[in-house]
């Protein structure tokens, strides 16, 4: 009976550790969220200081792919707004 309940025990104590370094990476949505906007900037910073981490975890492969769909989101410029703002350019020159 003893070792039965040092089995059990000892059982889920695996268990627990296993799962507990298998979470499951968060997706590209829940980086998408405005709600996660704060956590979206700390992984990619957290992603730029390692070579190939987009190759290497999944995680920060769903972040960058939030990110670069942020880009789409943002609408065009308005022509006369990119001319207003670039007034200092080639006609100046």
């Amino acid at each position: 009976m003893k070792n039965v309940v040092k089995i059990s025990i000892l059982s889920a104590l695996v268990a627990g550790i296993f799962s507990a370094c298998s979470s499951e990476p968060k997706s590209v949505q829940y980086y998408q969220d405005p709600k996660n906007a704060e956590e979206l900037a700390e992984k990619i910073k957290e992603c730029k200081k390692n070579a190939n981490s987009e190759l290497n975890d999944d995680e920060c492969a769903n972040a960058y792919k939030a990110e670069y769909s942020k880009s789409f989101k943002r609408g065009h410029l308005d022509p006369r707004e990119f001319f207003k703002n670039n007034s200092n350019g080639a006609n100046n020159q």
